[in-house]
């Protein structure tokens, strides 16, 4: 009979990731993997789906957070990687070459927090596989490849996760004078690096209500406990009230996030969605019929006020959709789950070719062995995801799950959970291996 799985060991010691070689190692392979990706897909920078390459030349040129009118601001998208694309392209042109060299050094980089953190987490023996996970990941090879943040959103998501760590820590790391102002400290860089993934992507909001939580569990002294909080309240607040009351300047409302959840959400509750899943006959939802009628509904007259009307109305017909059907919005919710954890990419169409069908079910493998290994990781540790790093690391995992299960969902919106399913496959991999070690 087969016995309980162990718990995955701790090492005893932590060493600098600046002297070891694993470290370089793995960040010279993944500036050769995402190098190459990106320069074999350099056309694609070209293309601007969501208008952030356009925000980006209007803050350079017209001195404006804009999408048109330079006197009427915008919040339809967050404002991080905007600023930091113009930040790449100072020459104003922000061409193929900058995203390409920005998004290749934004993904080294989390490649590189990937394997710092699963050191931190107590997973060390299988860091450079961790690493190297995220370096060849599917969903992120594709999307470091487009002019959109899911490449900045990972970066900050793992840059989050090894500050947090960080603050478990202190108590280990620090002296007795200085703990008190240590864990000020990192519970302020857990804020500002929470902060800007918000900046990045709002979905961050509910990730970032949940993280006291854990700062709450990274020790026993009331007193730390104390300390901690507020100075994660507080930098929180601090970093997130510019955009906010910037917003109330402009559109006379407290926009925390942005003037898009509203689409967003009419998006996967509307009634031409609804009819889509009954009938469930195409590979996926032609939905350019019901952009189309909104936009003939609601005009966007290019002022900001129209622009927050819109996102209002869009709430508006989403709620009242899923009141007047809530067997359909209740059944949509699960169907999005699918979408949001699927290991398949859709069909694009009934006729694809046969390459693309076997790149689809190469990936689709690639996941179904990674999610098996994922659940055996969570088995293998056990009691040990009640500690704060993975406490922090499941709830990100959760809240991506849960607002995805209301707004608009597919593969690509768990970009932010790649780095945090890859060590926790390794997790699985370790027990795996340990068990076959003893047979």
């Amino acid at each position: 009979m087969e016995s309980t799985p162990e718990p995955v060991p701790t090492p005893p010691a932590r060493t600098s990731v600046w002297l070891d070689w694993q470290w370089y190692l793995v960040l010279v392979l993944a500036l050769a993997i995402r190098g190459a990706v990106g320069y074999a897909q350099l056309e694609n920078y070209s293309d601007d789906p969501d208008g952030y390459r356009l925000l980006a030349r209007n803050i350079l040129q017209l001195q404006s957070f804009t999408l048109e009118d330079p006197v009427e601001p915008t919040a339809f998208r967050p404002p991080l990687y905007p600023l930091v694309l113009a930040f790449t392209g100072m020459s104003g042109e922000i061409s193929p070459t900058d995203v390409l060299m920005l998004h290749v050094s934004l993904g080294v980089i989390t490649v590189g927090l990937t394997f710092f953190w699963a050191t931190q987490i107590g997973l060390a023996r299988w860091r450079s596989l961790a690493a190297m996970m995220v370096a060849i990941d599917p969903i992120l090879l594709n999307q470091s490849t487009l002019v959109m943040t899911e490449t900045l959103a990972t970066c900050l998501a793992i840059l989050t996760l090894v500050a947090v760590a960080a603050v478990c820590h202190t108590l280990e790391e620090a002296q007795e004078v200085s703990l008190n102002r240590d864990f000020t400290i990192r519970s302020m860089n857990v804020a500002g690096a929470v902060a800007l993934a918000i900046y990045c992507r709002p979905t961050f909001l509910v990730w970032a209500a949940l993280l006291p939580l854990v700062l709450l569990a990274c020790t026993k002294k009331w007193s730390l406990r104390a300390t901690s909080i507020a100075a994660y309240g507080m930098t929180l607040v601090f970093l997130l009230a510019p955009w906010v009351v910037r917003n109330v300047l402009v559109f006379e409302a407290p926009v925390i996030g942005t003037t898009h959840g509203g689409h967003t959400l009419l998006w996967s509750n509307n009634d031409s969605y609804y009819e889509y899943l009954k009938s469930g006959k195409e590979p996926v939802w032609d939905n350019q019929e019901f952009h189309e009628g909104f936009s003939n509904r609601h005009p966007y007259l290019g002022t900001s006020a129209s622009e927050l009307e819109r996102d209002r109305a869009a709430y508006r017909e989403a709620f009242k959709a899923m009141q007047q059907n809530p067997g359909m919005a209740a059944y949509s919710s699960l169907v999005r789950l699918g979408m949001f954890w699927r290991p398949l990419p859709h069909a694009i169409n009934t006729d694809e070719s046969g390459t693309r069908r076997m790149v689809r079910y190469a990936i689709g493998a690639w996941y179904l062995v990674q999610f098996a290994l994922v659940i055996v990781g969570l088995i293998a540790l056990g009691k040990r995801l009640w500690q704060p790093g993975w406490m922090a690391a499941l709830m990100l995992v959760g809240s991506f799950t849960l607002v995805h299960m209301f707004f608009w969902s597919n593969m690509r919106m768990r970009s932010p959970l790649v780095p945090v399913l890859a060590v926790l496959a390794c997790a699985g991999t370790q027990w795996v291996v340990g068990r076959l070690g003893k047979r």
